[in-house]
């Protein structure tokens, strides 16, 4: 089997990064009735990424087969202030994972965490926080198998 390659997300991937995060977010909303995704919700959020990846503080990584083209799964990480008063001056936050259903990898999701890790790390970021859906049994055991653990409870309000 060919080895998984690693790499910073381009504008050239943006449609298959809009398939993945689309059917990611399909499968959610089956399971949380408060997402509704809009009639262009696949473009508009193409054109937010359109914009990540020309925004510094921002690394989208993605993962692939070498001799495929099609996106085994991205990550988007974020270096963001840390709160007042915190000995810490940053946090990186991690705020979508996303694996292709179709073509699930055993240790996928580790290695873009890795990626991610590597760079927060260059920019001199020590900690990490992780946006897990409450309902995403899967997603909440990888990250509890990372060392993660819950830090502040976000509540949805009508």
């Amino acid at each position: 089997m060919p080895p998984i390659i690693v790499r910073a997300a381009t504008l050239n991937d943006l449609p298959e990064l809009t398939r993945l995060w689309h059917e990611k977010m399909v499968l959610q909303q089956q399971f949380d009735h408060r997402l509704s995704l809009a009639p262009d919700a696949a473009n508009q959020w193409s054109a937010a990424v359109s914009d990540w990846l020309e925004d510094p503080d921002c690394k989208m990584v993605i993962a692939l087969r070498d001799s495929d083209t099609h996106t085994l799964a991205y990550a988007v990480g974020w270096v963001k202030r840390a709160p007042p008063g915190l000995l810490t001056r940053h946090i990186g936050y991690i705020t979508d994972i996303a694996v292709d259903a179709h073509r699930q990898q055993s240790g996928v999701s580790g290695l873009l965490l890795a990626a991610l890790k590597s760079w927060f790390a260059g920019r001199d970021v020590q900690q990490m926080v992780a946006y897990v859906p409450h309902r995403g049994a899967v997603e909440q055991a990888f990250w509890r198998a990372q060392g993660a653990s819950e830090w502040i409870d976000l509540m949805w309000i009508k």
